[in-house]
């Protein structure tokens, strides 16, 4: 299963938000999540890319499309 989230048009103080709830509501089985951020503007991939945290987050994985982050989770 695909755990993926939206966060386009999104501030910087929605997608946190956002994430924890979604990240805090996930099974401890889950592995991974994708976080759809788009690429326009760059705010909310440098966000996700170089300013969130989360307890569960392992690992960040820049991937081929510039509008995705994939989050490793502990």
């Amino acid at each position: 299963m695909l755990n993926k989230i939206d966060i386009h048009n999104c501030t910087t103080s929605e997608a946190k938000v956002m994430l924890d709830n979604y990240i805090d509501s996930l099974s401890p089985l889950v592995s991974e999540i994708t976080v759809i951020h788009g690429y326009s503007s760059k705010v909310l991939q440098q966000y996700v890319r170089k300013q969130y945290h989360h307890k569960r987050a392992r690992r960040k994985i820049l991937t081929m499309n510039a509008g995705e982050t994939i989050i490793l989770l502990k």
